[in-house]
């Protein structure tokens, strides 16, 4: 049998199941606020921590099944791990929130949060690896779980790179670029101190640019918001790879296995 087989077979169930745990114990509103009580007039988060609690420990339960069974840990992050992730971000795109001063935020939330569940999901499932080994284990956090990391970070600081630039004049395009080279910078330092080349490296950090531009600038005919400036998205993304490229020209090359 193909080995892609026995990872498909364990994975498209746990996908499914951790798609059905989110539907049942996540509100489909992230956003929404529900009465603190019977009759009470205070407002909360429609997260309960019941609920939350009981939705890590299905997907820790499920990453761990996956791993254990097919020693694809990968196969976890995509399935057990992605599946939520893009279930959050539907449930985001289909309310529009609330016109207050968090309103422009709900991209980084959802950043943060599915890089949280894809590597918290992979580190399970790495665990769980029958074969595990200390040095699988550092390969592991190398190869699937720091380019997550990388990613979000990535995404993370272009966006608020842009909010900066985003206000049009010289000044603030100039302290963004500043900025994001800097913020470039300290993550290629970071991935070629691992042993990331220099190909890899511009592909993590601008894969994550391009991640955040595009699920923000989803909400545009969605919700009728103002097009996003693109220029202030180039100046930040582009510092930002530049910064990251720069770390690879400007300190020397240490020796390590390809990516």
């Amino acid at each position: 049998m193909n080995a892609s087989k026995p990872a498909a077979l364990t994975a498209l169930p746990a996908a499914a199941l951790a798609a059905g745990a989110y539907l049942l114990l996540m509100p489909w509103d992230p956003r929404a606020e529900v009465p603190a009580g019977p009759g009470s007039t205070t407002l909360t988060s429609g997260h309960t921590v019941w609920g939350v609690a009981l939705f890590a420990l299905v997907l820790a339960v499920l990453a761990a099944a996956v791993g254990r069974i097919t020693a694809r840990p990968a196969a976890a992050m995509v399935g057990v791990g992605g599946t939520p992730a893009a279930l959050l971000l539907a449930s985001y795109l289909s309310h529009r929130p609330a016109p207050d001063g968090f309103a422009g935020l709900w991209s980084v939330d959802w950043l943060f949060t599915a890089a949280l569940m894809v590597a918290g999901t992979g580190l399970v499932a790495y665990l769980a690896r029958r074969d595990r080994t200390p040095e699988l284990l550092r390969s592991g956090f190398r190869d699937a779980l720091l380019p997550v990391a990388a990613v979000a970070a990535a995404g993370l600081a272009a966006f608020f790179a842009q909010a900066v630039a985003e206000h049009g004049a010289a000044a603030a395009r100039t302290a963004a670029a500043v900025l994001a080279l800097a913020l470039g910078h300290g993550l290629g330092w970071a991935l070629r101190a691992s042993g990331r080349r220099p190909t890899s490296t511009a592909a993590l950090a601008g894969g994550g640019v391009v991640l955040i531009a595009v699920v923000d600038s989803a909400a545009v005919p969605l919700w009728g918001w103002t097009a996003p400036d693109l220029l202030a998205w180039a100046v930040a993304g582009g510092a930002f790879a530049l910064g990251a490229a720069l770390a690879h020209a400007v300190h020397p090359a240490r020796p390590a296995a390809s990516h």
